[in-house]
């Protein structure tokens, strides 16, 4: 009676090539660390100019796309117009961008990848200062927008701060599989709490430091070892490493600081100064105030001295 049963046969050498080919391809395939994740500025441009859909969920950068003023829409459009403009409302959306995905960052940051974001914001703040708008309602677009990304680099420096000093997640707790909701995730593998060794997210807070001074102040000379803030947000005898925004509507400051923690003995004195001269301090979160004119007392008949 013959004997049927089939031996296993070996993988060939073409087989553990393959599967040693899809190994590679799987761990080429890990998403990268914010802000790595972060749309390119080519890839901005074309979702912008609808000719790229993301599947990621990015709400912020939705909203900032539907409210573009039309010398911005036109400028997308019409590559030539005024690219300087072109290229800042781009680094506006990968900014709001980078603010979605930083929900999803779990306390890591690619430090080199973050510093060439800020570099870049830098670049396109700077080409803005440096165009020369064909017509004067460019120039007004040119203006506002170098406004706008400058104010949202300033909130984005604070949101960065925020998230640096949020405290390290308990390594206890096993981890929960994640609900299939369709959406595409950010997070790297995490490594085994059992053999991690624990680390606090201050060495990611000092990590960003220099990061976070970068996009407050928007640019800084080599081989110095402080920052300043742009002329156009400083006062005569306001407190170093401070940028104030004024606001000429209503009269108010808006005050950010450049350092982390609470405000410093200079900026503590100059607020006292402020109030002393008719202004009410309000806090508004970690390193920033704002200032506003103390509302006056109408003056009525019958309050004077007999």
């Amino acid at each position: 009676m013959s004997n049927d049963q089939q031996t296993p046969v070996p993988p060939t050498t073409d087989e553990s090539l393959a599967d040693a080919v899809a190994h590679a391809h799987k761990k080429l395939e890990q998403p990268a660390t914010w802000p790595g994740n972060v749309p390119s500025q080519t890839q901005a441009l074309e979702v912008l100019c609808g000719k790229r859909t993301l599947v990621m969920s990015l709400p912020n950068a939705r909203r900032l796309q539907e409210k573009l003023t039309l010398p911005e829409r036109e400028a997308l459009m019409d590559e030539g117009l005024a690219d300087s403009l072109r290229e800042a409302v781009a680094m506006r959306w990968r900014l709001a961008a980078a603010q979605d995905l930083l929900l999803t960052a779990g306390g890591r940051v690619d430090q080199a990848a973050l510093e060439a974001l800020l570099a870049e914001v830098d670049r396109a703040l700077e080409a803005l200062r440096a165009a020369t708008p064909a017509t004067p309602d460019l120039g007004l677009a040119i203006d506002r927008t170098w406004e706008t990304l400058t104010q949202e680099a300033v909130d984005f420096s604070t949101n960065v701060k925020a998230a640096a000093a949020q405290p390290a997640a308990p390594a206890h707790p096993a981890p929960k599989k994640p609900a299939a909701t369709g959406k595409v995730t950010f997070q790297p593998q995490e490594p085994d709490p059992q053999n991690a060794p624990r680390r606090s997210n201050k060495v990611l807070f000092v990590g960003l430091g220099l990061a976070v001074a970068l996009v407050a102040a928007y640019h800084v000379t080599q081989g110095q070892n402080t920052v300043a803030p742009p002329t156009a947000y400083t006062q005569s005898g306001a407190p170093p490493d401070t940028v104030i925004i004024p606001n000429s509507s209503d009269g108010s400051l808006l005050v950010r600081s450049l350092r982390t923690g609470p405000a410093t003995p200079q900026q503590e004195a100059w607020f006292k100064q402020q109030e002393a001269s008719g202004m009410q301090l309000k806090p508004q979160g970690p390193g920033a105030w704002l200032l506003v004119p103390t509302a006056k007392a109408p003056a009525t008949a019958g309050n004077g001295s007999p």
